[in-house]
């Protein structure tokens, strides 16, 4: 009876046995498992002048975790559009658009996909310079220099492309041709605001302009040569050059009052010409004629053997 019973239950094991292989609950060698790849950002807008870093993760299934940047193959779909370096450096190419990068993981096979949207590199602010400036009526009309800040933190002079205007045309004009773009003329006295303005954007920079019937002001006298040399019983012309508060210069040698610290060294007459008479080292200095007579230059004179 027991030897009967032993069989059957061997039979039905073997039974269980071999439905389990045919049905593949019984355990067999087991397939490698297959990572896969992580890629990101997945999708982004990339503004034209910026690089983008693309970020590679190699990740199995319930395993480890593995950064791949600089371990995989880049395809551009698009290279006019955008290239990757072999870092994952996305660069924005002279096309705008879209662009899908593919990721290639040699070490297993796996791929991965993003897509880009180049855009083009919009102005955010506009610089004027100068930004506030003082005229007279007989002042020579100036010209200004726009520059453009953009969104990729780029900046560059966009005098030429930018539309130029006057608020106030009665006080000063402001050109917008090819030959006088951003030069500003006083017209009488008032003040105006000078803008520059980016036609696609109209984004705007500001500039102030005052107008006033006064002359300019002499600020400084600048002297020519300095330093100077000279030898003994021998000549040399001095030039003095004012510089007024409009920006304009003016030859003044004629009209300044002349002066040497040590005449013993050298004596200058009042044209602005200078003797040496004993070797040394003298200053000679010129003061601003009336009713200017607070505003002197100087240069250093030696005067040789």
């Amino acid at each position: 009876m027991r030897i009967r019973l032993h069989a059957l239950l061997s039979s039905l094991l073997g039974l269980v046995t071999l439905v389990a292989l045919l049905s593949g609950a019984m355990p067999s060698c087991a397939e490698p498992v297959q990572p896969t790849l992580d890629l990101t950002p997945a999708s982004q807008t990339v503004i034209s002048g910026q690089a983008l870093q693309l970020t590679v993760t190699r990740r199995f299934p319930g395993g480890s975790i593995e950064d791949v940047t600089s371990n995989v193959t880049y395809t551009s779909s698009n290279r006019v559009i955008g290239t990757v370096s072999d870092r994952g450096v996305l660069t924005p190419g002279s096309e705008t658009g879209t662009v899908v990068i593919k990721v290639f993981d040699p070490g297993s096979n796996a791929t991965a996909l993003a897509s880009f949207m180049i855009v083009e590199a919009q102005i955010t602010s506009i610089d004027i310079s100068p930004s506030v400036l003082v005229m007279t009526r007989a002042t020579p009309p100036r010209a200004f220099t726009a520059t453009a800040r953009f969104n990729n933190g780029a900046t560059r002079e966009v005098t030429e492309q930018v539309l130029w205007s006057s608020t106030n045309t009665a006080a000063a004009l402001v050109g917008n041709s090819q030959i006088d773009r951003g030069v500003v003329s006083a017209v009488a006295d008032g003040d105006t605001t000078i803008l520059a303005t980016d036609a696609k954007t109209g984004v705007a920079g500001r500039a102030t302009v005052f107008v006033t019937g006064g002359s300019a002001v002499l600020q400084a006298i600048v002297l020519t040569p300095n330093p100077a040399k000279v030898l003994v019983g021998m000549n040399l012309e001095m030039t003095a050059v004012g510089v007024y508060s409009d920006g304009s210069s003016k030859n003044l040698t004629k009209t300044v009052t002349w002066r040497s610290s040590r005449p013993d060294f050298a004596v200058i007459d009042p044209s602005g010409v200078v003797t040496g008479i004993a070797p040394g080292d003298t200053t000679v200095s010129a003061t601003g004629p009336e009713p200017t007579t607070t505003v002197t230059g100087s240069a250093a004179v030696k005067v040789g053997p």
